[in-house]
């Protein structure tokens, strides 16, 4: 089978904005497997980039609590004899060290973790319905690996027309190609917005995701 290897390709103009302010109220922050297997050492499909954007998507989540942005993170979740198991190997296996979301950025009471058993953050799971229900229209889009399941959750998001944001510190990929093909696809395919850094991302007024408390019922509301 022949196979292409070290081809040189231009990389076509992929807009960056220097910042991106969005509604609290309307926003939503997605942070996409940001779990041990794919970011520590040790990790059965580590990243090596992926450490570095630890920080900023910390930051990014912090301000996010500040404005009670809901904020929804995807947890890559396979069980024995996964067929994705074939591709990548085994990785992400309910209850392993590696499947679980990394430290710095564990979930604070109130936040909603979603297992998703495909690259597709919306695959399977309840995420469209929790955006439509909380009147969300912005999306950011941070967390692993780029090319792969940020870009598909972040597809998904666009084809719902979902306006998607990703700083590009935010992300990380295996390869340098994969990160910016999945930048390129955000800004043009999606016309999404790809921001310079998460820093520079600002939550303007103040959502209604309250952390460390119970959501009310409709009998408690």
């Amino acid at each position: 089978m022949p196979v292409l290897r070290g081809l040189r390709v231009e990389v076509p103009e992929i807009r960056v904005e220097r910042e991106a302010r969005l509604p609290a109220a309307e926003t939503a922050l997605i942070i996409v497997d940001m779990q041990n297997d794919f970011v520590k050492k040790g990790g059965r499909l580590r990243v090596p980039t992926a450490e570095a954007t630890v920080e900023p998507i910390r930051r990014l989540v912090e301000r996010a609590r500040r404005h009670a942005v809901l904020t929804i993170y995807t947890q890559d979740t396979h069980y024995q004899r996964d067929p994705e198991f074939e591709i990548w190997g085994v990785h992400a296996v309910k209850g392993t060290w590696g499947w679980e979301i990394i430290d710095e950025l564990k979930p604070v009471e109130g936040e909603i973790v979603v297992e998703k058993p495909r690259y597709d953050g919306f695959y399977g799971t309840p995420i469209d319905d929790i955006l439509r229900t909380n009147g969300i229209r912005h999306v950011i889009v941070v967390g692993t690996v780029a090319n792969i399941c940020v870009l598909h959750t972040a597809s998904s998001a666009a084809l719902r027309w979902y306006h998607v944001v990703v700083p590009m510190d935010g992300i990380s990929a295996l390869n340098d190609f994969d990160y910016y093909l999945t930048l390129r696809q955000v800004a043009f395919l999606y016309k999404g917005t790809v921001v310079e850094k998460a820093d520079n991302i600002v939550f303007e007024g103040r959502g209604v995701w309250e952390r460390g408390r119970k959501q009310p019922t409709g009998q408690e509301a």
